[in-house]
């Protein structure tokens, strides 16, 4: 793909069965950089332009299939219209993503379930993700389209070329991992005699350990919270004995905390780094989800195959 071409994806939906979610859709496809072509056909639009359609499917870079709770409007062939352009999209070897919904079977006549699965079986031979509520659509949406379309740094204003901004990232990337360790404070219960005493440790991580531990998590989006704990039970597994030594004859250590600060300097120096960035927030922004960028998988690779 040239670094100047803004990706096209077919988006292949039932408007029928998913008109609320095409905006989002097409809303994180910009988002990402890729231009967004939807075919919204119902047999009230008119007549099915197949020609057409697989003209503009050949012309696109990814064909993405939408699929909700129904199998689709019927075309003459006897198919669903989101299921004869899945085929020929197949067909075409073009880069297939599919999201399909966990429908709920008792609502629907057992004709339309075999219809379902069958289009269901076509999709899990290639890139396919399930999703329930709409912010699993969203996350889901971001994290299998973002190798495909995931904007350069600085292709817009033509001052940075795609090429110089993935050496630049590197470049931060390895220094970062270049530093020995990285102290964090933590604090934990410690137990003894019957007795609970507050505790307060520094530990110093490897930048290896700290990202090995996140990164193996972050390939699908995760709150703030899921990555602290994470940290929190590796501590509590690894540095007990520098708890337990704060307290004569503890024999209980429970409760291990990240301070808020420590956690938040560490997350803003992976983000500075590249390795990971935030793909979504809930209503109202209280709790944010992260996840690997594609310079962090990268280096998680590394991490668990080294060479």
């Amino acid at each position: 793909m040239k670094s100047d071409h803004r990706p096209l994806v077919y988006i292949s939906v039932d408007p029928n069965d998913c008109a609320s979610l095409m905006y989002t859709l097409n809303r994180v496809i910009l988002q990402l950089g890729g231009l967004p072509i939807i075919s919204c056909y119902t047999s009230e639009s008119g007549e099915y332009d197949w020609q057409l359609i697989k003209k503009t499917i050949d012309e696109s870079d990814v064909f993405l299939l939408l699929v909700g709770d129904g199998y689709g409007e019927i075309s003459d062939s006897g198919e669903s219209y989101i299921h004869r352009e899945a085929v020929y999209a197949k067909s075409k070897h073009k880069s297939v993503v599919a999201l399909l919904k966990n429908a709920d079977l008792k609502t629907l006549n057992p004709q339309t379930i075999q219809r379902l699965k069958s289009l269901h079986r076509l999709m899990m031979s290639g890139t396919f993700k399930y999703w329930t509520t709409k912010e699993d659509l969203h996350l889901l949406l971001r994290q299998v389209l973002r190798e495909h379309l995931k904007p350069q740094l600085g292709l817009k204003s033509g001052k940075v070329e795609p090429v110089v901004a993935e050496k630049f990232e590197a470049a931060i990337t390895d220094t970062l991992f270049e530093m020995k360790q990285y102290p964090m404070r933590f604090s934990g219960k410690v137990f003894a005699h019957g007795n609970c005493t507050d505790v307060e440790v520094e530990v110093s991580l490897t930048w290896d350990t700290a990202f090995l531990n996140l990164g193996s998590i972050m390939s699908a989006p995760v709150t703030e919270d899921r990555m602290r704990a994470v940290l929190q039970e590796y501590v509590e597994d690894h540095f007990r004995e520098d708890f337990m030594a704060q307290v004569s004859e503890a024999h209980a250590l429970a409760d291990v905390r990240c301070k808020e600060l420590e956690f938040q300097r560490l997350k803003a120096y992976l983000k500075g780094a590249g390795v990971i960035e935030n793909v979504a927030a809930e209503h109202g922004g209280i709790r944010k989800y992260w996840q690997l960028t594609q310079s962090g998988e990268n280096r998680l690779h590394k991490l668990l195959m080294p060479t």
